[in-house]
């Protein structure tokens, strides 16, 4: 492929492929992000239970293991739209987000949410892709409501830190 064919083919990629580029690259080695990249393609408010299901599960076994900036930073995109368009599964999967905040030393609520709004606006700044609208949408709407929900995975990271 010649150059000016990776720049045209670069130009056109959707926003969901932007958003997902990562989670898509990861597929050809992790083959449960290549399933969640493809359950993630189909996401919408219509999208049964199992559907949704399947893509929790998918997205639960991918098991991206870095240092906590890069976990958050992959998960973040990830878990923001699936929210977006499934909020029942925040307790499932809302952990991603406060965990390695969590263990970058951010242990309460009123941190948190700002902290998460802080991040969206900084990988914004960096990539305008990073997020779908989706996303950025449930995180300046829907994240500082979910207080009670929050400090209970801050309470889960307490209780693992003393276990």
């Amino acid at each position: 492929m010649g150059i000016f064919d990776w720049i045209k083919n670069k130009e056109t990629k959707t926003e969901f492929e932007k958003a997902f580029a990562d989670l898509n690259q990861m597929s050809s080695i992790v083959p449960s992000a290549g399933k969640t990249f493809d359950l993630l393609k189909c996401l919408n408010s219509d999208t049964t239970q199992s559907q949704a299901e399947s893509l929790i599960s998918e997205f639960n076994k991918i098991q991206y293991a870095s240092n906590t900036n890069s976990t958050f930073y992959f998960y973040f995109p990830i878990v923001t739209h699936i929210l977006y368009f499934k909020p029942e599964y925040e307790k499932d999967i809302l952990g991603y987000l406060i965990g390695p905040n969590f263990a970058n030393g951010t242990t309460n609520t009123e941190e948190m949410i700002p902290l998460i709004q802080g991040a969206m606006k900084y990988k914004l700044s960096e990539n305008s892709g990073y997020l779908t609208k989706e996303s950025q949408n449930w995180i300046m709407n829907i994240l500082p409501k979910l207080e009670n929900e929050i400090e209970r995975e801050i309470q889960k990271c307490w209780k693992e830190l003393n276990e």
